[in-house]
């Protein structure tokens, strides 16, 4: 976990520009790992998290495989089973983000929460990531109860669609 360099990100003035290296490195056709490292850098500066996850979602099974994680107990490859939850309302319903401030949100949407706890972790972000208009997966980001709120969350909508391309087109195989 990344506890100590991003426990108070700071306010960004410009979006565009934080969430350029990103949109740039998928361009370049960059492997997706070395987009998931700008990824990493630029929301640890405009958001803030303990806890990165981006995960490659089936929206009719709700099953879903990690592509990169930055918590060595949520290994890349793991599968995650959601189930009909706040989560998938706003996930694939609205196609909007969802936004768990507290421990009691988080224990009410997440079979996971446990272990979620375990990191440190009690609030969580999760952006749906669309490719033309269908959903490819989630990026989540975890921190400590109260530290996200739906201004933050919205925050997490630009990094989610540069990543979109990625999601889409990566297998397991090219991790």
């Amino acid at each position: 976990m990344h506890d100590d360099m991003n426990a108070n990100a700071q306010p960004f003035d410009d979006l565009r520009s934080a969430v350029a290296p990103v949109k740039a490195a998928v361009a370049e056709g960059m492997p997706a790992h070395a987009v998931f490292a700008r990824l990493h850098e630029a929301l640890i500066k405009v958001i803030a998290f303990k806890v990165l996850t981006v995960l490659k979602l089936d929206p009719i099974t709700l099953r879903s495989v990690r592509l990169y994680s930055s918590e060595q107990s949520y290994p890349v490859g793991g599968v995650k089973q959601h189930v009909r939850s706040g989560w998938s309302e706003a996930i694939l319903d609205r196609r909007t983000i969802f936004v768990a401030q507290d421990l009691a949100a988080l224990r009410a949407t997440f079979p996971d929460s446990a272990a979620i706890e375990e990191t440190g972790c009690g609030s969580i972000i999760a952006a749906p990531i669309i490719y033309e208009q269908a959903i490819v997966g989630t990026m989540n980001l975890w921190h400590r109860e109260d530290y996200y709120d739906n201004a933050k969350g919205l925050l997490a909508i630009p990094f989610a669609n540069a990543i979109a391309p990625i999601v889409r087109d990566i297998d397991r195989a090219s991790k």
